[in-house]
């Protein structure tokens, strides 16, 4: 399991936009919206993209100034065993 702590950096005026578009990409969840256009994001790995991939991705949205990543954990997720 990877999860990365992300502050995206919205053109003025589109920040909302940039919030949906973010919002539909697989393990990305925006949890915070500033008065100045920036969004605090988090992005998880998922079966569809890697959390370095979506990063590089975010720039990649239109209206998207900067990502810069703040926070990444990163762990092994043991698999359950069945009796």
């Amino acid at each position: 399991m990877e999860i990365a702590g992300v502050l995206v950096h919205a053109r003025s005026g589109l920040q909302d936009q940039v919030e949906a578009t973010l919002l539909q990409m697989p393990g990305v969840e925006v949890h915070i919206k500033t008065d100045d256009d920036r969004l605090v994001v988090t992005i998880e790995d998922h079966v569809e993209a890697s959390v370095a991939d979506t990063l590089v991705n975010l720039y990649k949205v239109e209206g998207v100034l900067s990502a810069a990543m703040i926070y990444q954990h990163s762990e092994e997720v043991a698999e359950a065993t069945t009796e």
